[in-house]
């Protein structure tokens, strides 16, 4: 396995309120991915708070399945934000557990997880998000007057949420995307399939930050990410 990844503030953000950690469990692999909730004046905090949980969950795994260590540490993490202060505050989470040829993913508002294989995308987490209501459950009358892009699931509301669950088994040659929104929201889908599928992860990851930073897009937002080749 071989990995790359980075963090950046973008152009137009004063500060970069993502975070992401990797640790080594065993002989497998963790790695996490948060995004401070934008509009929310604590979003580093909350980001931080939540990464520090995951990773510190994980350094004392028990024996119990990863699945299951998963999701205790998803619901340890988001206890531990709605704790935090000063409010408001809060942020997405995304965390992928890599062993014995299997990925557990999970996550929490709309920093994603890609799967790709034979330069294709097999699989994508689905964002957490006012859109993501409206095209799975129709439209609703309050919902038409949102910003489809608005979270509806994420660490640090007054109430806890869930996230979800999604495992699938990954053979040499795969590669894995875990990133925030900066990168989802700003380079398109198929040019984030062409950078993965086609270079090493730090050729890729250096093609997408320099597409990010270009004069045409800007980067609005903090972006980051990991890109992992199996």
């Amino acid at each position: 396995m071989i990995s790359a990844n980075t963090t950046h503030v973008g152009l137009v953000r004063a500060e970069n309120q993502d975070a992401l950690g990797y640790i080594k469990v065993g002989a497998n692999d963790l790695f996490v991915v948060c995004d401070g909730v934008g509009g929310l004046p604590n979003g580093a905090l909350a980001s931080k708070t939540a990464l520090d949980s995951i990773i510190a969950d994980f350094t004392m795994m028990s024996s119990a399945e990863p699945e299951t260590h998963l999701q205790s540490a998803m619901q340890k993490a988001q206890k531990a934000v709605i704790k935090t202060n000063p409010k408001p505050l809060g942020t997405t989470v995304v965390a992928l557990y890599l062993g014995d040829g299997t990925a557990y993913t999970a996550w929490c508002g709309d920093s994603r997880i890609y799967h790709f294989r034979d330069n294709l995308l097999l699989w994508m987490s689905r964002d957490h998000n006012v859109l993501h209501d409206i095209l799975n459950k129709g439209k609703s009358r309050g919902s038409m007057f949102m910003n489809p892009q608005a979270l509806n699931r994420f660490f640090g509301r007054e109430f806890e949420v869930k996230s979800d669950y999604y495992s699938f088994a990954v053979e040499p040659g795969d590669q894995l995307l875990l990133c925030s929104d900066g990168l989802s929201n700003f380079l398109m889908e198929p040019d984030i399939i062409h950078a993965i599928t086609n270079n090493s992860p730090q050729d890729a990851s250096e093609l997408m930050e320099r597409k990010l930073l270009t004069e045409e897009i800007g980067a609005p937002d903090n972006f980051t990410w990991y890109i992992i080749q199996i």
